[in-house]
Parts: structure tokens; C-alpha cells; sequence
């Protein structure tokens, strides 16, 4: 008995089949292990002279298994043995059974011999494989339909994922994207609920939770590879047979002229040792045609192609275990697939893609950056030169000028990577009115002349909220602080350096003054004056010197 109805199994030419229903996908596997478990019975225990099977639960038995196998004599009868299940003793995991029309005989036989019997009817049924995507890099589209419906797509040139829903399409975190894609290289099946499904009803698919699309790509045969070789093997051995030709008309001139005139006949064997030796390498060269032709004809048969598919998945009504049923592409099957695999999928809204990288230009690309911290304008306005060496290699500099002044390379790239790469833990949807002005804005202007600008004003005691456009980014407040620390030692560079040009400006003026002040001095005093200032200049000029070094030498840290 399956599922409370009498179903059998029959072995025809060392297949099993299902007797009423041949198309039914018997899993061979578990029917050969449920045949071998019961081949040959073993009691511990028989109990004799019963008197009440219902104490053994033999007088309405849970389960009937009939076995039936040929006679070991050639024009003997089939043998059917039909064993009765009873109740399970639990405390040694075995099972009262009784045998054929014996109701006073009770074995006690291993649960192994009876638990392959007690099945489901797709229990026996051969399961599919869930078509999952070998590559999945090759995913260029993932759309979902239900209750948050969004969609994925790729941009095959840059290889970056955007995601669309209810709001405007934007880029989406390349991470969580990623995750997400590679599930579908490792999806699989829970069970089959249904080989054959004529009601989608019953399992929530007329209407479903939701549906799945994704668009990929997989390696199949080329199959215009074959015409195209035949064609060019063809050529290749037109090719042969005139090259064959030119080497008998070769050999013929070879003889001919071996019979001319004894006078000249050692340039004509010259002649003719050279006509010979081009014959020998046209048939090389004919040989070499012939074994190319056949490698082209050899690797055809391996040359693949890539070819557009989809996969359609539709989500039906949950089941008792934690799964759901599920339909793929044009499959009668219906199969159950966990629920925590599908709601990676169907629980997800375009929300929980959104890149939360608040304000990202490359530095390369930067031409210049406006700020403005605590009511105070700077500009860092970037500079580019390609210079060429002797031996023809390229190297570009870069400087950066804050205001007008050198920069330091390492200060500055220290902030910015930290700006660029700032991320936030949420956004916000609901209408943002800050409360004051802005602690930090920075206006980024690409070479190409775009521009972006972002804003960060204080929130609450976790978080900044930065602005870009219409979206509202929470930031962690220690990250901003971090920020306008970095930012903090970018000023503080440029105010060093201005104050170390006034004092050196102030020396030179009191120079200047020192000597015009003292005419009466004598030569010894206005050469040692002299040597002085002589000094000053040096020191400068070393102090020039050693912050060219230093300037290298951040370059090369960087």
C-alpha cells in the first residue's frame, strides 16, 4: 500500500516500472534497494498460538507489502509472499508481521526490512534536477514579480548591476548583487510534490507568490561550424592537387633537361637538383595543407557558441516544512524548494540593493573639489603632466594646489579616499528638512566637466546625514568625524606653508634693513654681513632642496 492504495511495481527488462501508470518516473535506485531489503527476511522472535492480533496491531495492519518472484523451475508458477505489517516495538526498532494466511504465527523482523515501504508515492519517483546556472557570470538579468517586485539588470561594459522597482533605476551594491547571483549556481530541489500536474490551483501556481526570471547565457555546439569547414577542406584540397601538378611538371623539366647538351649539364643538374628540391617542399607543403585541413575539421567538431537563455521560476504556497512549491520553465512537475533559498529572492525589495557608497569619483578623473567646512571655502584643483624618457615610456605627474599652494600628495589622497569610500548603514525614504546648515559639502568636478555634490549635516548621536540629490544617507558619526579630521590636516598643510613663506619673507626685509641701517660699518663688518645673508640664502635653498625630497618621497610612499 502507497499512500493508502494498492500500487505495484513491476520489473520489466531490468527496469522497474509502475503498473497502471508506465509513464510514471520510477526511481530505479530506490526500488532496487527496497527489493534487496526484503529478498531475504530474518525474525528474531516468533511468537506461536496467537490469540488476539490486535495486540501485535495485526488486525488492521498499517501497511501490506506482496511480494512476488519466479519459481526456480522453469515451467513453475510465480511465488507471492504477502506480508501483513503490524505495530512498531520502539524499544528495539522492529516490527510485528505476519505472513500469508497464518494469523496465529507473529514474526518480529528489523524496521529495515519494512521501512522502504513506507513511502509516499513520489517518494519512488525519479526527481529532476534543478536547472542550475554553471556560469553564473554569464547572468545579465534577474527580474522578480510579487509583492516587492524589482528588477536586476547588467551593464555588460562595465560589469556593474543596476536596480529598478517602484523608484528610478540606480546603481546597485555590487556585493549584495553578487551573492545573490551566485545562488543560482548551487539551487536545487527539497522533494517532487507532483509529476504531472493538471491543477495548479492545489499548489498556489495559477496565482503565484511570485515569479522569477532570469536572463543568462550557456555554451552550446556551433552548429555552422561543420558547413563552414567541409568548404574550406574542400579548398584546401583543390590547393593540394594544383601544388601535386606543379611537382610533376617540375620533374618532367628536370628530365628534359638532363638529356640537353653534355656541355652545360652541370648547371643543369643544378638546375634540376634545384627544380627537385622545390618539388620535394610543394609536397611538404601539400602534406603540411592536408594534416592543417585535417586539424580544422578536428576542432571544429569542438567550437562552441554562446546562446541566450532564461529561467522561469514560480513560487507557489508554502508547505508544512519550511518549503515552498515551486514550477520551472515548461515543466508539468510541480517540487517543494526551501524557503530561506526563495526568500533571497522573493523577500527582497529594490530597497536592499541600493549602493550605499555615498559620493564616489575616481581620483583619476578628478579635476577639482570644492569645500566648504565650517563656513570656510577651499578649492583643490588637480594638475596633470605626461613627461616621455629616453627609452619611450610614459610617466604622468600629478600635483594637487589647495588655494593657490602645493599640496601634499599623501595628505590630501588620505582624505579624499576616505570621502570617496565613506558608506552609509540606511537611507532615508521619508522627507529630510536639516535643522541647520551643513558641517562639510564638497562639490566634485570631473574632467569631463560633471559634477556632485554632497552635503553632511548632523543628525542625531549616531548618525550625519549626507545629501546627495534627493537621497538622505545615514552615516556613522565616527566615520564623518574621521573625515573631518583628515580634512582638518589638508588645511593645516596649507597653513603651514604659508606661515614658513611669511617668515622667510620677514628674514629677508630684516636683511635687508640690518644692512641698510649700518653704512658706517667697515669692510671686514659688511663682508661678514655679506656672508650672512649668504648663509640665508643657502639655508633656503636647502630648505627648497629638502621639501622637493620630501615631496618625492611622499610620491613614492603613495
Amino acid at each position: 500500500m502507497v499512500d493508502d492504495t494498492e500500487t505495484t511495481f513491476e520489473k520489466d527488462d531490468d527496469s522497474w516500472v509502475k503498473k497502471d501508470e508506465t509513464d510514471f518516473p520510477v526511481n530505479q535506485t530506490t526500488l532496487d534497494s527496497a527489493a534487496s531489503a526484503i529478498a531475504s527476511v530474518d525474525s528474531d522472535r516468533v511468537l506461536e498460538d496467537v490469540d488476539d492480533l490486535s495486540e501485535y496491531g495485526l488486525d488492521s495492519p498499517s501497511n501490506t507489502i506482496k511480494i512476488v518472484t519466479k519459481s526456480d523451475e522453469e515451467d513453475g508458477d510465480d511465488i507471492t509472499t504477502t506480508l501483513y505489517v503490524g505495530d512498531e516495538n520502539s524499544s528495539t526498532s522492529q516490527y510485528y508481521v505476519r505472513k500469508d494466511d497464518d494469523e496465529k504465527t507473529v514474526y518480529l523482523i528489523d524496521s529495515s526490512c519494512v521501512e522502504p515501504f513506507a513511502k509516499s508515492l513520489n517518494d519512488y519517483a525519479q526527481m529532476e534536477d534543478f536547472p542550475a546556472i554553471s556560469n553564473t557570470d554569464t547572468i545579465t538579468k534577474i527580474s522578480v514579480d510579487g509583492d516587492n517586485s524589482y528588477e536586476l539588470s547588467k551593464d555588460e561594459d562595465t560589469s556593474t548591476w543596476s536596480v529598478k522597482g517602484s523608484e528610478d533605476e540606480e546603481k546597485a551594491d555590487s556585493a549584495t548583487v553578487s551573492s545573490l547571483v551566485s545562488s543560482f549556481g548551487s539551487m536545487a530541489y527539497s522533494s517532487l510534490a507532483d509529476y504531472k500536474c493538471d491543477d495548479k490551483s492545489k499548489y498556489g501556481l495559477d496565482k503565484p507568490y511570485a515569479t522569477i526570471i532570469v536572463d543568462y547565457q550557456e555554451e552550446v555546439a556551433d552548429d555552422d561550424t561543420d558547413e563552414d569547414t567541409q568548404d574550406d577542406t574542400t579548398a584546401s584540397g583543390e590547393t593540394a592537387d594544383e601544388d601535386a601538378s606543379s611537382v610533376e611538371e617540375n620533374s618532367d623539366d628536370a628530365e628534359q633537361d638532363t638529356e640537353s647538351d653534355e656541355s652545360v649539364s652541370e648547371t643543369t643538374d643544378e638546375t634540376s637538383e634545384a627544380e627537385d628540391t622545390d618539388g620535394e617542399e610543394a609536397e611538404d607543403e601539400t602534406s603540411e595543407n592536408s594534416d592543417s585541413a585535417s586539424d580544422n575539421e578536428d576542432s571544429s567538431e569542438e567550437e562552441t557558441k554562446m546562446a541566450d537563455k532564461q529561467l522561469t521560476i514560480l513560487v507557489g504556497n508554502e508547505t508544512d516544512d519550511s518549503s515552498r512549491y515551486v514550477m520551472v520553465n515548461d515543466s508539468n512537475e510541480v517540487y517543494t524548494m526551501s524557503t530561506d533559498t526563495l526568500s533571497a529572492l522573493t523577500d527582497k525589495s529594490e530597497e536592499d540593493f541600493w549602493d550605499m557608497t555615498v559620493s564616489y569619483v575616481s581620483l583619476n578623473s578628478l579635476g577639482s573639489l570644492k569645500v566648504n567646512y565650517q563656513g570656510s571655502d577651499y578649492k583643490v584643483n588637480v594638475s596633470r603632466e605626461t613627461s616621455t624618457d629616453d627609452d619611450g615610456n610614459d610617466t604622468e605627474t600629478v600635483t594637487y594646489k589647495l588655494n593657490g599652494s602645493d599640496l601634499d600628495e599623501t595628505t590630501f589622497t588620505t582624505f579624499y579616499n576616505k570621502l570617496i569610500n565613506m558608506t552609509a548603514q540606511k537611507r532615508l525614504t521619508d522627507k529630510y528638512e536639516p535643522d541647520g546648515d551643513a558641517e562639510l559639502t564638497a562639490i566634485f568636478t570631473e574632467e569631463d566637466g560633471d559634477t556632485q555634490e554632497v552635503a553632511y549635516y548632523s543628525y542625531d548621536t549616531n548618525y550625519y546625514a549626507a545629501v546627495v540629490d534627493n537621497k538622505v544617507y545615514l552615516v556613522n558619526k565616527m566615520n564623518v568625524k574621521e573625515l573631518f579630521t583628515a580634512f582638518e590636516s589638508v588645511v593645516g598643510t596649507e597653513e603651514d606653508s604659508s606661515d614658513k613663506t611669511d617668515s622667510d619673507e620677514a628674514t629677508t626685509d630684516d636683511t635687508k634693513s640690518d644692512s641698510t641701517d649700518m653704512p658706517g660699518e667697515s669692510i671686514e663688518e659688511s663682508d661678514d654681513s655679506t656672508s650672512e645673508t649668504a648663509g640665508i640664502t643657502n639655508d633656503s635653498d636647502t630648505s627648497e632642496e629638502e621639501n622637493t625630497d620630501s615631496q618625492e618621497t611622499d610620491s613614492t610612499e603613495e
